[in-house]
């Protein structure tokens, strides 16, 4: 269960309404880290994800069909707020979020946590999980498209000044990306792994997890050490590099034959 993912959720949510309650008229305009995405654009982002979880929005009158891949359906939603002002953003995340918020806690009761839901082209998690997701993405999100360093905004000024992310919120972050791992590309992870790849990671949300291949082909994912290479990182920098926002090779550290693990760490791209 991940209980936890969703009673961290609310500490992340009071962080970027922190952020985004000081923006500047520039900064909002600003292009994030985000590729494609001005820092307005990702705050709407998280605005349509917390409002279609409550309140889906009916598809406009003629409008082509959504895309299949999850993270195009992002896009579409995003490029249709892009007329709306910033006080219209500002509106619908305050109206929606707290309510997505109490939505994700009530995921961890059972019967419905355990139920299987299918994130189109991203894979079929347990109920429970979504919590782990949107704490990844409000992380993600907040530290590293928004704010600098790897973002265009200033983290100085002492009225956005946030408090070190906690051991909790970046653990469930990471169990995300491993759970996702094995599904969001597909196959085209599985010629990557020859050999078991152990993954460390350090600092807040600090765990060992190991990728391994099944002999029938697909890939599996665990906490567990038993790895024929090790792959060292911090683990806030792994939510940088495993999604393609920064190089891997500034943030890890091989221990063992690089072979084994270079092929995985090129072609990784969680989402």
């Amino acid at each position: 269960m991940t209980r936890e993912a969703a009673q961290e959720f609310p500490a992340l949510r009071r962080d970027v309404e922190r952020v985004i309650g000081t923006l500047t008229r520039e900064e909002w305009m600003m292009d994030s880290a985000c590729a494609g995405w001005r820092i307005r654009d990702v705050v709407a982002h998280m605005a349509a994800n917390a409002h279609e979880a409550i309140d889906p929005i009916p598809e406009p009158e003629g409008a082509p069909p959504l895309p299949s891949n999850r993270e195009r359906q992002h896009d579409v939603r995003v490029d249709r707020r892009r007329n709306r002002s910033i006080e219209e953003i500002l509106e619908e995340f305050h109206t929606y979020v707290p309510l997505f918020e109490q939505k994700l806690l009530a995921q961890q009761e059972e019967p419905q946590a355990s139920v299987p839901v299918t994130i189109p082209t991203l894979g079929t998690y347990p109920t429970h999980a979504l919590a782990n997701a949107q704490v990844f993405d409000y992380f993600c999100h907040l530290r590293h498209d928004i704010l600098r360093p790897y973002g265009p905004v200033d983290p100085a000024p002492a009225a956005r000044a946030l408090e070190p992310v906690s051991h909790a919120a970046l653990y469930a972050a990471v169990q995300w990306m491993m759970w996702g791992l094995p599904q969001m590309q597909g196959s085209l992870l599985d010629e990557t792994v020859t050999a078991p790849v152990t993954f460390e990671f350090t600092g807040a949300g600090a765990s060992v997890w190991t990728v391994s291949r099944f002999m029938e082909g697909g890939l599996s994912t665990g906490e567990g050490d038993f790895g024929a290479v090790r792959v060292i990182s911090d683990a806030s920098a792994f939510v940088a590099w495993g999604t393609t926002r920064r190089p891997w090779v500034d943030h890890c550290k091989i221990d063992g034959p690089q072979e084994l693990a270079v092929p995985l760490l090129d072609a990784l791209d969680i989402v």
